[in-house]
């Protein structure tokens, strides 16, 4: 069984990605560059995957596992990016979900997972798991 403390990093980005969600649109700062936020919403889904990978990497590492451990992040954070947007629709005040947020985030659920080989291969955190 996993510590759950290698779960951590994880449920913690995701609910500052909730918090994040949940701000009021009005209290964000406007910002001169076009379609900032798109990339500010690839960023935030692309870290959400490597957090889900680091208690699943020795199963990710097994190149016969590596598809289904990426595929059930890649659906977790398609999930759970779809979720924000219907919410920030539906319950968050001053919020609207787009479908090119989405996309955004889906795309960055995506790329954290086929970039994680390389962060694991290149930066020295495998031995904090």
């Amino acid at each position: 069984m996993k510590k759950i403390s290698s779960y951590f990093p994880a449920v913690l980005w995701l609910l500052i990605i909730l918090f994040l969600s949940g701000f009021p649109g009005k209290e964000l700062p406007k910002l001169p560059v076009w379609q900032f936020d798109k990339l500010v919403h690839t960023l935030m889904y692309f870290i959400l995957s490597v957090c889900l990978l680091f208690p699943f990497s020795k199963q990710f590492i097994d190149k016969e596992n590596r598809l289904k451990v990426g595929i059930i992040v890649v659906l977790l954070g398609i999930f759970y990016g779809g979720l924000m947007e219907i919410l920030q629709i539906h319950i968050f005040i001053n919020r609207s979900g787009n479908w090119y947020d989405f996309i955004a985030n889906s795309l960055g659920a995506i790329l954290g997972v086929l970039t994680f080989p390389i962060i694991l291969k290149y930066l020295p955190i495998k031995r904090w798991f």
